[in-house]
């Protein structure tokens, strides 16, 4: 199910980042290389919105953006990913979100 916001809402964007430890065969939250993760948000005409911006920690591995949907948005589906590195490997998680009126 995609959310959808209006025109002047806030979304709220949190991502996860889990690390593996081989030797305990353990996943565990942890901090990925600095200056990550970093959001990109891309409107429904395919404006970037925010781009690569490092998003706020809040506790270890875990990390949040807000990010306010102007008056005169554009409505439709906007999309955007989040970019982590960690050990110098990357990834990168998708989402989407509904804009209305």
């Amino acid at each position: 199910m995609i959310n959808s916001y209006n025109r002047q809402d806030t979304v709220f964007i949190t991502v996860g980042h889990e690390i593996y430890n081989f030797i305990a065969d353990t996943w565990s939250y942890g901090d990925p290389d600095s200056g990550y993760p970093k959001i990109t948000i891309i409107d429904s005409k395919g404006t970037t919105k925010v781009n690569a911006v490092t998003m706020d920690k809040d506790v270890a591995g875990k990390f949040q953006y807000f990010y306010e949907i102007a008056a005169d948005a554009e409505t439709g589906s906007w999309r955007g990913y989040i970019d982590v590195k960690n050990g110098g490997y990357p990834d990168r998680e998708y989402f989407s979100f509904e804009v209305t009126t």
